[in-house]
């Protein structure tokens, strides 16, 4: 088995956008176990990253971005507990910062650009991804909350909601300015971006993975606007699985292209 710094950068990123997304509910009265199922669901992919880089990438466990991966560990226990308020904030953004390190770093091994506008706008990009699968990804799990407690107000989705259709045009916005800073070397490469083969894939990546969960998210919008929770549960639903599969495809093309697109 080989491992590659694209897995550990699909992993990371969908662990930086569930915990992202976590940052949003922090008041709703969903139960302590709402917060361990969500807080598990990103530490499951942080741990891949923080494991199979040196079990069979090659890297050392001293290497700087697998100390990021877990250091960020550690915040487990305490934003999944039963902390709430100033302390379990701080334990958040020690979460999402090491993450942040450990993907940057991860990155800027797997990449050859320069550091402005080059590696930033990448990291953004890559960010900005991750962000669309972990906020539509908890969006969907909180729509089934309701289901346990139904008293729990549709504000608490309806602002998750918000935060998707918002990571959604930030990664779109991202992704075309990519677009125009690379295009050269995007028109250059074995397979242009630009040509029939490239635009099928690149296509594909932001109709299924952008487009059509966008429209699924106005969609969601306007059922919540009438308190139809579960309408929006389905939908949001239908998104994760679109979601998902762009980010795969977003891999598959950085992998081609060598920019997260």
């Amino acid at each position: 088995m080989d491992w590659s710094y694209l897995g550990t950068q699909f992993c990371l990123q969908i662990g930086f956008g569930t915990l992202l997304a976590l940052a949003f509910v922090p008041k709703a009265p969903v139960g302590i176990l709402f917060y361990r199922v969500m807080g598990t669901a990103a530490l499951v992919p942080i741990l891949v990253a923080g494991v199979l880089p040196s079990v069979v990438g090659g890297l050392s466990w001293g290497d700087p971005a697998v100390i990021c991966t877990w250091a960020g560990v550690l915040a487990y226990p305490l934003y999944t507990g039963p902390l709430r308020g100033v302390r379990w904030a701080i334990a958040l953004g020690w979460g999402l910062l090491t993450c942040v390190a450990a993907l940057a770093l991860t990155m800027q091994r797997g990449l050859e650009l320069a550091p402005f506008p080059g590696f930033a706008l990448a990291l953004f990009s890559a960010l900005a991804t991750g962000a669309v699968a972990g906020s539509v990804g908890l969006a969907m799990v909180l729509g089934h909350w309701y289901l346990t407690v139904p008293k729990l107000r549709v504000s608490h989705l309806g602002r998750l909601n918000t935060l998707t259709i918002g990571t959604m045009l930030a990664s779109l916005a991202l992704v075309a300015l990519t677009c125009l800073v690379f295009r050269e070397e995007l028109e250059l490469a074995k397979t242009s971006l630009f040509g029939p083969w490239g635009l099928f894939h690149f296509g594909t990546r932001l109709v299924v993975g952008i487009l059509l969960p966008l429209l699924f998210a106005w969609m969601a919008k306007e059922s919540l606007r009438y308190g139809n929770t579960r309408s929006a549960t389905g939908i949001l639903y239908a998104s994760t699985v679109l979601v998902l599969i762009g980010v795969a495809l977003s891999i598959n093309l950085q992998g081609s292209y060598g920019l997260p697109l």
